[in-house]
């Protein structure tokens, strides 16, 4: 079964100082060069040889990458479905030349408060987001709002819920991960959580949720498919294993006559030699990075199985709702 997602870090760099985040400050980031758009496409290609159906692009801040249109032509072009995480604040700089291009659009926000939002992300964008999620609608996208829930943004988290409704936006909630020494979430916090998920219009998945509660990946018997379901891609053209996040190994990816080896490299012999040992090793005790367990959670059928299906399927009918209702 190949991998159903791919993790394309388009740029480290970013415009934001997010507190719950090092990427673009990370000392091994802050030197690394992107790739021309050719080579991307070229991955692209070979992740659709592979048999990859989603691509998120995502970074740092993914519309700091100039060749970002480009690129996500050639991956709607080849059958992609295209998923874009951002800050917000750059978006209407380059929102028409994104439009169409971008089947899962989602801007970060966790307050209604500007001044908490400089506090947060270290600049003063509040405003700015806000204009692109009207702007994204009004270009008939359907954006949603990803918010992360911390113990600071957890108490106003139901006002930005309401002015997601106003703004008739999907808001996906979901925990802080164990990164960068966030402070997680406590027992207390969880049950806020809950409480909120029964809103109309937000997502928690509940299979992530549950699975955070359980104390998160487990070594002795792993749930992390990070290798089986994930390509992580880094901007300079490495495959990186497991994950961004915990990654101890990096595989240049070759390109002859414009063709990208990638599709090869994954299925080599060191490749799955490593796939055979992801979520065992002892940087994988207790993860809940949620970015590699929504798909790690697409098999084996268990109750973390179920539970993401039954999230997806809610999350599936509010975008459908959402862009019933998307102007025209």
């Amino acid at each position: 079964m190949p991998p159903v997602l791919a993790n394309y870090y388009l740029t480290y760099k970013c415009n934001s100082r997010c507190v719950y985040c090092d990427i673009p400050v990370n000392p091994n980031n802050v030197k690394v060069k992107e790739v021309n758009p050719q080579i991307i496409i070229e991955n692209l290609q070979a992740l659709k040889r592979l048999g990859v159906k989603v691509i998120d692009f995502t970074g740092g801040e993914p519309l700091v990458y100039k060749n970002l249109p480009q690129v996500l032509k050639a991956a709607k072009d080849l059958g992609f479905y295209t998923s874009l995480a951002n800050t917000g604040t750059l978006y209407p700089y380059k929102a028409h030349q994104l439009k169409g291009l971008v089947d899962d659009l989602k801007f970060s926000l966790s307050t209604t408060d500007p001044d908490e939002y400089k506090v947060e992300r270290g600049i003063d964008g509040y405003s700015k987001v806000i204009e692109s999620v009207k702007l994204a609608k009004s270009l008939g996208q359907s954006p949603s709002i990803i918010a992360t829930a911390t113990p600071n943004s957890l108490p106003g988290m139901e006002k930005l819920i309401k002015l997601a409704y106003d703004l008739g936006v999907i808001v996906l909630l979901g925990p802080v991960f164990d990164y960068c020494d966030n402070e997680l979430l406590n027992q207390e916090n969880l049950q806020e959580l809950e409480r909120l998920m029964k809103y109309e219009n937000v997502c928690l998945n509940e299979a992530f949720l549950e699975f955070f509660k359980n104390g998160g990946n487990q070594i002795n018997n792993p749930r992390c498919r990070a290798i089986s379901s994930n390509i992580v891609i880094s901007p300079d053209d490495y495959l990186l294993l497991p994950c961004y996040h915990m990654f101890d190994e990096k595989l240049k990816i070759q390109h002859v006559n414009g063709i990208s080896n990638l599709d090869e490299l994954w299925h080599s012999f060191a490749v799955q030699e490593k796939r055979k040992k992801e979520g065992s090793w002892s940087f994988c005790q207790g993860c809940t990075i949620w970015c590699y367990f929504e798909t790690s959670f697409l098999w084996p059928p268990d109750k973390y199985f179920w539970l993401n299906a039954r999230s997806k399927t809610l999350w599936f009918k509010e975008k459908l709702k959402q862009k019933m209702l998307a102007p025209k």
